[in-house]
């Protein structure tokens, strides 16, 4: 019988491993394991990586930190010193949403509105346990969309339902795909091994900040959708959700806006938060709902060489081998203290940081312009892009709807000072922060092409006097951000500043029959914590009962304020 052997800190130096002839150090820890154990190398049977993380706090001299469970030989002498424990039983992985407590009557053919992380992930568990759904999406199936997109950088010309944000997988699909998330769940697990099975790489179930990359995310869409469909599940492309079907009190299906009425027993809407349109029709249908915080800001963007230098104080692909050490990420946040006057900037955090790669055009509407940023699993882009990002005062006494107000006119203020065309007006930091135009940048991953723009006037101004000190501070954090960064377009649609009220008992919205998920409904901020949000839902819809949010935050990214 074989044992196990928890490791809870097995550090590898990677100067001791820059000269091994591998591709991936994961897969060949068996002689820093052995050496921790203080056992013959021959003894190990195998292991299971838990968790990765990487160690820079002496940089250069950076160090990878695994948390593993070990396979060894019964009669194996393990030195059981502190951080390793031996056990007999295996380590346990079941999430249990694979052996629900099903209801009896499981709703047959449920409605979800939305494919993106929260509906699709909703669609998945539901198809899992026989429910065969209905879904649908305004845009259209990954492979179109990508030609819809690819049309759009060539023509200028924007389609409205078919674009960075509308489509399958949602605003999520054509990002970094980045999986980590402050949000503590038993459903992670879940989550990431359902993105295994559609090819994600595996890699993601133990990396401390694993993502996917927007080259493999529409292939991994269309591998979700057929494990849906194989269960009897059924997708409707470029049908919109225009109203809400509303029989005797209770939700009956949706209106599309052709005006076909699609009935189903349930319907689950996870519009995203920019299906602006369908967010108010709910709004003045009296759907409960409350104002909540929302976060805007803009894209600064650096060569991904000062980023590395700045966070590895060394450059993958010169000092490091590229295959140990990808492109360096932070994760920034500003805390300024009061001044003198009892004034104090708001916070401000880096979100959606995008090591070696590019900033989009994230806009769903003609004439109106927000930006985000991507990249490819490679990591390869010689830029760095980051979302800056600053809390918004908000009525908490009003609907929300102000909220949108406000954004809209920020986007169209950026559309107009890019030149009309979805060119992306840039400012450098160094000009932001001394209110002036600056020396105009000239280049940019923007694909689009940038234009000299004063940003600073077009944020507000408590927005601007934030990022200002933010910029102040993260230039001492990692040098030359401020000096040698460049403010690109602004960063609009982060979170909703609506979030619709759910009954405790049955997680339902205030329209029996009618459930809301997912960034639109207030309830996520990232690809994780939607996903996690559709799946909770999926889960009280199966049980009959509320499935319990576990503790964190409701978005992946830290908020700021």
């Amino acid at each position: 019988m074989p044992r196990y052997v928890d490791v809870e800190a097995l550090e590898v130096p990677l100067a001791g491993a820059a000269a091994l002839p591998v591709q991936s150090l994961d897969h060949h820890l068996t002689p820093w394991l052995a050496k921790h154990l203080r056992v013959p190398e021959s003894d190990l049977e195998g292991y299971q990586i838990d968790r990765r993380s990487l160690d820079a706090r002496h940089k250069p001299r950076l160090t990878y930190v695994y948390r593993v469970t070990a396979t060894v030989r019964d009669d194996s002498p393990v030195h059981e010193g502190p951080g390793v424990t031996v056990r007999t039983a295996p380590p346990a992985h079941d999430d249990g949403l694979g052996h629900l407590p099903l209801l009896a009557d499981l709703p047959m053919h449920p409605l979800v509105v939305g494919t993106g992380p929260a509906g699709i992930m909703a669609a998945y568990l539901l198809a899992l346990h026989g429910c065969k759904p209905v879904i649908i999406d305004r845009g259209r199936d990954a492979d179109r969309r990508t030609a819809d997109i690819d049309r759009f950088h060539t023509t200028r010309e924007l389609d409205p339902e078919s674009n960075y944000l509308f489509g399958e997988g949602g605003a999520g699909t054509y990002s970094d795909g980045k999986l980590y998330t402050r949000v503590k769940d038993r459903r992670m697990r879940f989550l990431l091994e359902a993105f295994v099975a559609a090819r994600a790489p595996r890699h993601i179930l133990w990396r401390h900040h694993p993502h996917v990359g927007s080259d493999i995310l529409p292939h991994m869409c269309k591998r979700l959708r057929r494990f849906i469909t194989d269960r009897g599940g059924e997708f409707r492309w470029e049908t919109t959700a225009a109203d809400v079907l509303v029989e005797n009190g209770r939700c009956a299906g949706i209106v599309t806006t052709t005006g076909e009425r699609l009935r189903a027993p349930l319907t689950l809407i996870a519009p995203g938060h920019s299906a602006r349109d369908l967010i108010t029709t709910l709004i003045r249908r009296g759907i409960d709902h409350k104002a909540k915080g929302f976060q805007l800001g803009c894209r600064i963007e650096h060569d991904q060489r000062l980023v590395d230098l700045g966070q590895y104080g060394c450059l993958p692909g010169r000092d490091v081998p590229k295959h140990l050490l990808g492109a360096a990420e932070y994760n920034l946040v500003s805390r300024p203290q009061p001044r003198r006057d009892g004034s104090k900037p708001e916070n401000v955090t880096t979100f959606c940081m995008c090591p070696g790669g590019e900033i989009i055009a994230a806009t769903s509407d003609c004439g109106q312009l927000s930006t985000n940023g991507m990249s490819r699993f490679a990591r390869s882009s010689p830029f760095a892009n980051a979302g800056l990002i600053v809390n918004q005062d908000v009525d908490y006494a009003g609907d929300g709807l102000a909220g949108f107000d406000l954004i809209t006119r920020l986007e169209e203020a950026c559309y107009q000072a890019g030149g009309s065309d979805f060119s992306c007006p840039a400012q450098s930091a160094a000009g932001f922060i001394r209110g002036e135009a600056g020396i105009a940048p000239t280049t940019s991953s923007y694909r689009l092409g940038i234009r000299p723009g004063r940003l600073d006037r077009i944020l507000p101004p408590k927005t601007v006097t934030a990022l200002g000190e933010a910029l102040r501070f993260f230039d001492r954090v990692i040098p030359g951000f401020m000096a040698h960064g460049t403010m690109v377009g602004i960063e609009a649609r982060i979170s909703s500043p609506v979030r619709f009220e759910r009954d405790p008992a049955t997680l339902m919205s205030s329209l029996p029959g009618l459930y809301l998920a997912g960034e639109g409904a207030g309830y996520a901020g990232g690809i994780v914590s939607a996903g996690l949000d559709g799946l909770r839902l999926a889960e009280t819809i199966l049980t009959g009962r509320p499935a319990l949010r576990e503790k964190g935050p409701a978005q992946d990214y830290a908020p700021s304020g």
